[in-house]
């Protein structure tokens, strides 16, 4: 579980801090494709929206042969041998030590993985934790993981995680403002005109002060959180600060042209 994978990752989020984008002056960050940076409550974050009815949005975890593409520069080049081209990705939940999602996850119409209403311990079991989800209507949405099965629209991309963050305009009323358990996190939201909000913390927060970036600042009424310390974003000409491996990941794919 995520858990887990945090005590032995912990260099990870050290090398992204130092090597990666925490090394870099507000200003070259700033510069970076399709990424923006602001500043919510003292803390730092890295923003990528996305018009799911414009822009192409999708999640990836292996190749047709079944075999894991484990990382963004995987990805990267497994976009590129289709003719196609990534402008941006990011984690996508989270997974078990063989990379198999925790849940659910359903790519291009066909569920790869179920959903999981289970019960048990760390973050994705936190109730409610929900479901990212983009549609058949080129809709995006984020809900409660029990509400999946009343879907009158079917999804067409879908990732499970949690907690939710923000759940019908209302902070999980589990999170605590005063919390000392700060780690580097990442979700996504879904404001209220559709638009889809990733964020990245640049250095560690608690779940109330991440949720409540989504909620006031980026205006979303529904948010997920979908992983911690290993958490990353990657736009073009960025490069890994060390090598990790994910489970499912975001995919925002450039499609080639037509001649």
């Amino acid at each position: 579980m995520s858990n887990l994978r945090y005590r032995w990752r912990r260099w990870f989020l050290l090398g992204v801090s130092l090597l990666g984008l925490g090394a870099r002056s507000a200003s070259a960050a700033d510069s970076l494709p399709a990424l923006q940076t602001i500043s919510f409550h003292g803390q730092g974050y890295l923003i990528r929206t996305v018009d799911p009815k414009a822009e192409d949005l999708e999640l990836f975890w292996q190749d047709e042969r079944n075999q894991l593409l484990h990382d963004f520069a995987g990805l990267d080049k497994y976009i590129a041998g289709k003719g196609e081209r990534l402008v941006f990705a990011a984690n996508a939940g989270m997974f078990e030590p063989d990379s198999k999602p925790v849940g659910l996850l359903v790519q291009n119409g066909n569920e790869t993985s179920p959903i999981n209403l289970k019960d048990g311990d760390g973050n994705f079991y936190m109730k409610p934790n929900g479901v990212f989800l983009i549609n058949d209507k080129h809709e995006a949405h984020v809900i409660a993981s029990g509400d999946y099965a009343t879907l009158l629209s079917p999804a067409i991309w879908a990732t499970q995680s949690g907690p939710l963050l923000v759940h019908g305009g209302d902070i999980d009323a589990e999170f605590n403002a005063d919390s000392k358990s700060l780690k580097i996190r990442s979700g996504v939201g879904v404001r209220k005109d559709g638009g889809i909000v990733f964020a990245l913390s640049r250095g560690p927060v608690s779940f109330y002060a991440f949720a409540s970036l989504f909620l006031d600042r980026l205006k979303c009424p529904n948010a997920l959180y979908l992983d911690g310390d290993i958490s990353a974003f990657y736009v073009p000409g960025m490069k890994d600060p060390t090598p990790h491996s994910f489970g499912p990941m975001f995919g925002l794919v450039e499609k080639a042209k037509s001649p």
